[in-house]
């Protein structure tokens, strides 16, 4: 049953016991002596899922890391721009509350020139009608 499971070579029937490190390919022992692969390098199909085994845990844990530097990132990106729309809110409603502030100054002062104004023009009136 095991052996029915292992995967064998199409050309020659023989099991995939050989890694081809040049290609990047299971071969059997018969193509692993025959021109297409005579220069290349081997290691036995166990050696060769160890090494990438630990190739992809390698590049597993690298990523992993990245991923976290990239989510703690974000995460202070998002703190800048709650920031920024905090100051901005903050800058909006005190511009708001001086312009009222303001806007209340010139009211009152408006109101005070205008009194003044009847008030002289009442006086002006007056001493032109005493004239008459």
């Amino acid at each position: 049953k095991a052996k029915r499971s292992k995967p064998h070579c199409e050309e020659h029937q023989e099991e995939l016991k050989l890694f081809c490190v040049t290609d990047k390919e299971l071969i059997c022992m018969i193509c692993a002596a025959g021109r297409e692969h005579k220069t290349h390098s081997f290691m036995p199909v166990d050696e060769a899922i160890l090494f990438y085994q630990e190739q992809v845990k390698s590049s597993f844990e690298s990523l992993s890391e990245k991923k976290s530097e990239i989510e703690q990132m974000e995460q202070q990106q998002k703190e800048g721009i709650s920031g920024v729309q905090e100051e901005s809110h903050n800058l909006q409603s005190l511009i708001t509350s001086q312009f009222a502030e303001l806007h209340q100054i010139f009211t009152e002062k408006e109101q005070r020139l205008l009194g003044d104004i009847r008030e002289e023009e009442k006086k002006i009136v007056k001493r032109m009608k005493k004239n008459l």
